[in-house]
């Protein structure tokens, strides 16, 4: 370690992420992921904000496609910081006019808590045997595995055929 103090990677408590302090651009890396974080985490609040049940350590405040655009920028923010840290895709909601996003606000003024809900008319059922699942626009009785027919592994399967759904 050459007498370095800090040697090897470690873990922000804060915002979590593994860097290396010891390399510059590890360093740099985390204070912009770790700036992201608590800008896009932080609730100022607005005049006309939607709050829809309060608790002794927060609020839930709810924020519709049709609220002013500071109110519907910092949903997507924090809808965003959310996907890339479970590891979803960057992709927009099917319907936006129908999304709602319900923000926990802390007592501390931060975002600890998201859940986007979205309208939909139709769904297709989970199945429940595992296994491998066709491609949607193959016939499954003309099929042979041994040609190399193309097929997924899943844990879990959805049906072909869609369903009403509220």
């Amino acid at each position: 370690d050459a007498g370095q103090r800090r040697f090897g990677a470690v873990q922000c408590p804060s915002c979590g992420m593994l860097y290396a302090p010891a390399i510059p651009e590890d360093q740099l890396q985390h204070l912009r992921h770790h700036r992201r974080l608590r800008e896009g985490l932080r609730y100022l609040g607005w005049k006309k904000e939607r709050v829809v049940a309060e608790f002794w350590d927060g609020k839930i405040v709810l924020i519709l496609p049709g609220d002013p655009k500071y109110a519907v920028r910092k949903a997507e923010e924090v809808r965003q910081i959310v996907d890339a840290e479970l590891g979803f895709q960057q992709a927009a909601p099917g319907s936006p006019q129908s999304t709602r996003s319900y923000l926990f606000v802390s007592a501390e003024r931060s975002v600890l808590g998201c859940l986007v809900a979205e309208s939909i008319s139709q769904a297709f059922r989970v199945l429940s045997e595992p296994g491998p699942a066709p491609l949607p626009d193959s016939q499954e009785d003309s099929r042979d595995d041994s040609q190399g027919s193309p097929r997924f592994p899943r844990a879990w399967r959805c049906s072909l055929d869609p369903e009403p759904a509220v």
